[in-house]
């Protein structure tokens, strides 16, 4: 695509991309300073945290992934970007391994196998053959576990790498080759079916893979919809995704398209037709992100976390100072003292993260308890939902097809029914259960903010105790509970636990997402209308063969399918309310403990490193007590000055 033509100029695309060259090497040269610094304090898995960062920062490579269910048009929509039929597509799962397409000036293909040491080098028009799924062994597993294109592909000029995955919930062996490389993933494209959005697996996809995520949304197929239906289905679409992440989110990462047109658009070099499909848009939405936003994406984070880990570090460098002052002796029976305060201090961290464990408890039982109750409560509404479903199949008078049209008839019946009932579902938890776990939370935040302040203190008097005298810190303008959950081990707030201080505390780190919006999505998830399909063919063996005109079987078949919804959704409320509140109570509150728990662990053992250091300094004399002095205060100025510059750097980026 021409730069030119959609405002990016090549200057401003060149120039985009030194900027982000210069702040990666920037804040790459920071993660060496910090990494050096915890070597020399002693902190082994502050160094193992910023390895890894600075791995991260140093893959120059930008992963970008597309991924969605199974028959969604993954491999139709990549073939539209690249121009020509190259990856497999099939109405059958097809693409059985991961394919990196990476830019180049000749076309070309590579084919990895699990232990090769070099790839094989295959014609790109063999290419098919040989990565497409033998339907006829199950769940097989291909020969090869990552195929390369090289592709002159604008989009990834500039160290791009485009992932097509396997199709999700078809294959197992798919589901895991897709999960271990969507961790690397920079940026993804989740793809769904415009007619059907946002299915049960796909709002779990959603919810439990992507929400670290902002991915673009894509909904291919939508040639197949009506004109005068189009509005109502982006519009529902839109509303799914909102109501699990939140309205603001997403707001410009919605794109419609036809996919197939999109390809042979292309292939036809018919720019117009192109531009017609959706894709166009997709493709110049990619590009502009990959200028602007692609190196704010992949610095930010990291920065934030190596910014974590230099105020970490720099905690008990006064105190460890301080203690050097002290006569070998002296701080040995202060030590010696300090051991019952100190098993208190256990002690009490301990209890905290009961305390968490009991809370975590009682709001699972209440999530269980209301959302129990009302999905067998709405079970009663499910006979009257199918007698207003809208179907578009026609049973017919022709007795060759009668058993196929019945199976179509009860099968839009049964997917109507279940799609409205998730509705109504959905719609009890924004409205009813969300301000109820709200309100929970909030209480439970600011009980911990209490009891994280207490800890702090008995910890903070336990320093002094040791060290004689109380010395100047950083300041401690955060809650409690946001500098746990932002200070293990360089620890970005992220994820549930995250979100709940970032709505509770306006913590600036915290991602967008808010924890209720957890609680929307896990009860989505888990309401029981996994077997519309099987309630269909169920009703529809039984009654394509009965006498009736078109019209009465048509009504049987609407109440026999609304009772059957109705006895399963009874039947198994109990055991998927359970089901939905262990989910909430892994996804919210788990993290959370987790992390406040490690939190406490690091400060007390953080506080026995750096006694343990000085009392090894002042065994060994005044020579290595100085040595060590002069070596603190040169780490503390390194830290000080790394977590200024990093503060600079993630304004610049967060100005972006």
């Amino acid at each position: 695509m021409n730069h030119g033509e959609d405002g990016l100029p090549m200057t401003t695309v060149e120039g985009g991309y030194a900027a982000a060259a210069e702040q990666r090497l920037r804040l790459a040269e920071m993660c060496r300073r910090t990494e050096k610094a915890a070597e020399q304090i002693g902190n082994n898995g502050a160094v193992q945290d910023v390895t890894a960062l600075l791995e991260r920062i140093e893959n120059e490579a930008f992963h970008v992934m597309v991924v969605g269910d199974f028959n969604r048009g993954k491999s139709t929509f990549v073939n539209a970007l690249l121009g020509d039929r190259v990856l497999p597509v099939k109405a059958t799962p097809a693409t059985a391994v991961i394919t990196e397409v990476r830019f180049g000036e000749s076309p070309a293909a590579l084919l990895w196998t699990e232990d090769a040491v070099e790839p094989e080098a295959v014609d790109p028009d063999r290419l098919i053959e040989l990565i497409t799924v033998n339907n006829a062994s199950g769940d097989e597993r291909s020969p090869y576990v990552k195929a390369e294109v090289v592709w002159p592909l604008e989009l990834c000029r500039h160290n791009v790498v485009l992932i097509d995955s396997p199709g999700l919930n078809a294959y197992e062996t798919h589901n895991d080759i897709t999960l271990t490389h969507l961790s690397k993933a920079d940026a993804v494209i989740f793809l769904q079916h415009a007619i059907a959005p946002m299915s049960i697996s796909e709002s779990g996809f959603l919810k439990t893979y992507l929400s670290a995520h902002d991915p673009f949304f894509v909904f291919t197929y939508f040639d197949a919809i009506d004109d005068h239906e189009r509005d109502d289905v982006v519009a529902s679409a839109r509303r799914r995704i909102n109501d699990l992440r939140g309205d603001d989110r997403d707001r410009s990462r919605f794109f419609f398209v036809d996919g197939k047109s999109a390809l042979r658009a292309r292939m036809a070099e018919d720019d117009e037709a192109f531009r017609r499909t959706g894709v166009e848009a997709v493709e110049r939405e990619l590009e502009r992100y990959l200028v602007t936003e692609r190196h704010k994406v992949k610095l930010l984070a990291p920065a934030r976390s190596v910014r974590g880990v230099a105020r970490e570090l720099r905690r008990n460098i006064p105190s460890e100072l301080k203690m050097l002052e002290t006569e070998s002796g002296e701080l040995e029976r202060r030590w010696a003292v300090a051991q019952q305060p100190l098993r208190e201090l256990e002690a009490q961290a301990q209890q905290i993260a009961l305390d968490i464990r009991n809370q975590t408890r009682v709001l699972q039982d209440r999530v269980e308890t209301l959302l129990g109750g009302f999905l067998a409560a709405v079970a009663d509404e499910a006979p009257l939902v199918a007698q207003g479903v809208d179907i578009t199949t026609r049973l017919g008078l022709n007795p060759l097809k009668a058993k196929e049209r019945a199976q179509q008839v009860a099968e839009e019946i049964a997917g109507g029914t279940a799609k409205a009932m998730e509705e109504k579902v959905a719609h009890w938890v924004t409205e009813s259960l969300k301000p109820v776990i709200e309100q929970d939370l909030e209480r439970l935040a600011e009980r911990m903010n209490a009891e994280l302040t207490s800890f702090e203190a008995a910890l903070e008097k336990l320093r002094i105790d040791l060290h004689g005298a109380a010395v100047a810190g950083e300041g401690r303008e955060d809650e409690p509970l946001t500098r746990f959950l932002a200070s293990v081990g360089g620890f970005v707030l992220s994820g549930p636990a995250g979100a709940l201080v970032g709505a509770r505390f306006g913590a600036k780190e915290a991602l967008r997402t808010f924890l209720p919006a957890l609680a929307i999505g896990v009860a989505w998830a888990f309401t029981p209308f996994g077997l519309p399909t099987l309630f269909a063919t169920l009703v529809a063996q039984g009654l394509f063969q009965v006498n009736y005109a078109g019209d009465r079987v048509e009504k049987k078949m609407r109440e026999e399918i609304g009772r059957a919804m109705a006895t399963q959704l009874r039947l198994t409320a109990p055991k998927d309310a359970q089901k939905a509140a262990r989910a909430f109570a892994a996804d919210t509150m788990e993290p959370m403990q987790r992390e406040i728990t490690q939190g406490m662990s690091s400060r007390i053992d953080e506080l026995t490193r750096s006694v343990a250091s000085a009392r090894q300094a002042l065994d060994q004399g005044e020579e290595v007590v100085e040595r060590r002095r002069g070596e603190l205060s040169r780490l503390d100025e390194l830290l000080n000055r790394a977590d200024d510059e990093i503060g600079d750097l993630v304004a610049e980026l967060t100005r972006m």
